[in-house]
């Protein structure tokens, strides 16, 4: 047995665990890329502990082979996993396997910090007054809140904080990388919190971090991450989404303005004047393309007016930073401001830049906002060649998730990361859980299929059925917030409310204490989108019916994904077949993951969409999903359902 496999039993041992075969299979895997300098794709379903699956021998190599191994993950409740829980247990149950104790850390982008410049009142507060126009409104309360904390903080973090933060506060007490003096600059250097975390990385074996700064460190080449031969993806299936977000450009009409007031107050008057005009021209441009979209549209070419108001942005732009750069100023104060100033008009100057160059791989868009707050914004067609050069060919990547392979394979994940298929090394160790005896997947096939305006209303009656039978214990989930709040409206008339509680998540809602909520409550019923589709981990008696309202395409009239699908057509591919639905089976897969989460978990996943059983991608798609019991048959899930909500209420 190797020292990984025994490893690994050091630490299931500790925790009084089983022995699990497929996390002995992952575990070996990572191993060999760690030490063959090869890319690993590994499936892992709910169950197999992959946490461990990849710690464990990334702790080994790091201690024993002087391989630092940077940890990124998607999430902040996995980042906490692994640096609260996960990683002591490895580093103290591997102890008689190491010659000296392993040493991890976590890394966060600056913005995360607390700016102790800041804090100090050194650097200009740029979040405007009317946000605190009465002392006890509510920004104003939690700013003093906020403050309070910040103060006494050890970490500056701003996860630790213990309740929510508005961002408009937030941006009160941190900067982001170029608004940063540098800690050799800053009468708070020594002290800075960002500063101190990085220090802890760089000497640490294990950093864990996440995609975005990944994504920075890798696509953008700046060095946010200390130095390290091995890099390993959990909850990967995002990667590519979570890269493109980190280097899309985006103009407003409150990024262009905050921008521009911080640098005015510094500038000359006619410079001054100039941002005035710049912006003028830029609001009533953007306001015009805008009031003429019903959604948001892509900018194959920039309208003309559009095009001189950027241009005028950029070259205002530059004019206001070559007197920054003129101006040498040495006293903190000045210099921390016009720092401030200089980074937010960098960032303008640079994405209407690349707007105004933006070819053929670029896609540019507008989007008119629900408020009407339109944004313009900038991406990559693709992300797979960027990945491919300035991370896959730097050191060995290994990829994780439950839900990898799409359809039963790996071949779009591999083309989206723009590797070949000979270079990484894919595996599907399976899960520990008999899927087949422990839950259904059923799909109301007699359904009309959604229409525009979402779940037909015989969908939202089955809907119903569906939870009386399950005695409540449901989670919901919709492709809209529309959808959302349309079956809440049908559902406080047709069921009893008081007898099945109605959880329905809105915007900006905490989805940890939603969850709290159901998990509390066996009767409860939780609506909700996006955010509630991956990583919701309600194991046990509170959740056993999953209802998904249709299969999750992306939106037809998202941009990006358009220009996606238009470049494989006319390549003389399919881009609903190498697009739509690779993304789909993946968001699917992951909600019907949110049924079975331990061995005795019981249910059904319940589709409303009748285009899983009767469209040709309907097989491709359920492929991909949990190897659930299949049937079509209305009257065999309520009777199964019926019986598991009596046994339940027996127990």
């Amino acid at each position: 047995m190797s020292d990984v496999d025994d490893g690994l039993d050091l630490v299931v041992e500790t925790m009084s665990g089983q022995r699990r075969p497929g996390q002995h299979q992952m575990a070996q895997s990572v191993a060999g890329a760690l030490s063959s300098e090869h890319h690993a794709f590994i499936q892992a379903g709910t169950g197999t502990g992959k946490s461990f699956g990849y710690l464990v021998p990334a702790a080994l190599a790091a201690v024993n082979d002087g391989i630092h191994t940077v940890v990124a993950t998607a999430t902040l409740a996995l980042q906490r996993q692994l640096i609260e829980r996960d990683l002591p247990r490895v580093a103290q149950a591997l102890q008689p396997m190491l010659h000296r104790p392993l040493t991890y850390a976590v890394l966060k982008g600056r913005n995360n910090y607390v700016c102790l410049n800041k804090l100090h009142g050194q650097i200009p507060d740029d979040v405007p007054e009317e946000l605190f126009a009465t002392a006890k409104s509510v920004l104003a309360e939690q700013a003093a809140a906020v403050r309070q904390w910040a103060e006494q903080t050890q970490t500056g973090d701003r996860d630790e904080y213990p309740d929510e933060i508005d961002a408009r506060v937030w941006r009160g007490f941190s900067v982001g990388r170029r608004e940063c003096v540098g800690e050799t600059k800053c009468a708070y250097g020594q002290e800075c919190f960002t500063a101190l975390r990085r220090q802890e990385a760089a000497e640490a074996d294990i950093v864990v971090t996440n995609h975005a700064m990944l994504a920075i460190d890798a696509i953008e080449g700046i060095p946010v991450l200390p130095e390290h031969q091995a890099v390993i993806v959990d909850e990967g299936h995002e990667l590519a989404d979570r890269a493109t977000a980190a280097v899309t450009g985006e103009l407003t009409l409150a990024i262009v303005e905050r921008a521009f007031s911080r640098a005015r107050r510094l500038v000359s008057q006619p410079a001054a004047d100039r941002l005035d005009d710049a912006f003028a021209d830029f609001e009533e441009a953007l306001t015009q393309v805008a009031s003429s979209a019903s959604g948001p549209i892509q900018l194959v070419e920039l309208p003309k007016n559009l095009l001189l108001a950027l241009t005028v942005v950029r070259d205002g732009c530059s004019a206001v930073l070559s007197e920054l750069a003129a101006d040498r100023d040495s006293d903190p104060a000045a210099l921390a401001g016009k720092q401030i100033a200089k980074g937010a008009v960098e960032d303008v100057h640079d994405v209407a830049g690349s707007m105004l160059a933006a070819g053929a791989k670029d896609v540019v868009w507008m989007d008119p906002g629900e408020s009407r707050s339109p944004a313009l914004r900038i991406a990559p067609l693709s992300v797979a060649g960027l990945l491919r050069e300035t991370l896959f060919a730097r050191t060995p990547v290994v990829l994780t998730s439950a839900t990898l392979a799409s359809g039963g394979g790996f071949g779009p994940l591999i083309t989206s990361m723009g590797i070949g298929p000979e270079d990484v090394q894919c595996t599907d160790v399976g899960s520990p859980f008999d899927y087949a005896k422990q839950g259904i997947l059923y799909v109301a096939r007699h359904v009309p299929p959604p229409g525009r305006d979402g779940t037909a209303m015989e969908g939202l009656d089955e809907l119903a059925e569906l939870i009386e039978a399950a005695g409540g214990r449901t989670l919901a989930l919709f492709s809209s917030w529309r959808a959302v709040e349309r079956a809440a409206e049908y559902l406080r008339v047709r069921l009893d409310i008081k007898q099945y509680p109605l959880l329905v998540q809105h915007r900006g809602d905490s989805v940890a204490i939603l969850v709290d909520k159901f998990t509390a409550d066996e009767s409860s019923v939780l609506l909700g989108t996006v955010s509630l589709w991956q990583g919701v981990d309600v194991p046990g008696r509170a959740c056993t019916l999953v209802v998904i309202d249709r299969i999750p395409f992306p939106r037809p009239d998202d941009p990006l994904i358009s220009a996606r699908q238009r470049a494989v057509d006319q390549a003389g591919g399919s881009g609903f077949a190498s697009v739509s639905v690779p993304r789909a089976g993946l968001l699917l897969a992951q909600g019907a993951g949110r049924l079975i989460r331990g061995d005795d978990d019981r249910g059904v996943v319940a589709v409303l969409d009748s285009r899983l059983a009767t469209a040709g991608y309907g097989r491709t798609l359920r492929a991909g999903m949990p190897p659930l019991w299949y049937t079509e048959d209305k009257s065999t899930v309520l009777a199964s359902l019926s019986r598991l909500r009596d046994r339940l209420g027996d127990q």
